[in-house]
This record gives C-alpha cells, sequence and structure tokens, in this order.
C-alpha cells in the first residue's frame, strides 16, 4: 500500500541533479521505485541491481527488455499496483 512506501536513503551518483526520488518498502525487499519529479511517465519500478526495470505509466506497460524473468515480472507489476494501492 502506498503508505507503506517510504522514501530511502540510496544516493544515485549519477542523479547529480536530483531529479529521481527512491521509495522501498520491507515487503518488497529486493526493488524499489523510481520517481522522475520532472516527468511522471519517466516513473518505474526496477530491481535493486537494476537489471530490470517496469514501466507502469507506459500504456502498454512496458520491461525495459524481452529476456527479463517472468517471476521479476509478477514481482514488479505486483510492487507497481501496491504502490498506488491507497486505502
Amino acid at each position: 500500500m502506498m503508505d507503506d512506501w517510504k522514501v530511502s536513503a540510496y544516493r544515485d551518483p549519477t542523479n547529480g541533479l536530483g531529479v529521481w526520488v527512491y521509495y522501498e518498502n520491507p515487503a518488497f525487499p529486493d526493488i524499489h521505485m523510481s520517481r522522475c519529479v520532472d516527468d511522471a511517465t519517466r516513473d518505474h519500478m526496477a530491481t535493486n541491481d537494476r537489471t530490470a526495470y517496469y514501466f507502469g505509466n507506459n500504456r502498454p506497460p512496458t520491461f525495459n527488455n524481452a529476456t527479463v524473468p517472468e517471476h521479476t515480472r509478477i514481482a514488479l507489476q505486483a510492487a507497481w499496483r501496491d504502490y498506488y494501492t491507497v486505502m
């Protein structure tokens, strides 16, 4: 649920301008949410090793590449849905 996602302490060395904010949720320990402060269409869920990305705002939603394993796809989509769940 959205309230469970907290701003993380992660600092991306390539994010010098601070356009990204990162969120984490203990229910999804290997995944983080990346929010772009300038362009919400760039928001995505990603694995913490930054090998798999899910862009849920795209129509249709997309992954960064076709080789993302099915179990990772399912986890990223579940995290995306969880982030946008409001009670």
